[in-house]
């Protein structure tokens, strides 16, 4: 993907990351730090909410990806580890 395509998409995507933060933060008195599709996938395994939540989070992005709500939990992780080794390196 080029450039011109590739900057708008990205930001597109961290706006939506960002909006997604602010409800999880406002709306469900969660952190900030994760989005609503992360928190659907950790809290699912015990809330039968957010286990709910996370099948309407799926279906709604079932058109990009097959299971969304995984993915976002991976990427938070991959986010916080980078996080951390960078930190490690400014030591």
């Amino acid at each position: 993907m080029n450039r011109v395509l590739y900057i708008p998409l990205r930001l597109a995507c961290d706006l939506g990351s960002i909006a997604s933060r602010m409800v999880n933060a406002i709306v469900f008195n969660g952190s900030t730090a994760q989005t609503l599709s992360a928190r659907a996938y950790l809290e699912g395994r015990d809330s039968r909410f957010w286990f709910r939540m996370g099948k309407i989070i799926n279906a709604v992005f079932r058109v990009f990806q097959e299971y969304h709500i995984r993915w976002a939990w991976e990427q938070e992780v991959e986010r916080a580890r980078y996080v951390l080794q960078r930190l490690e390196g400014m030591r």
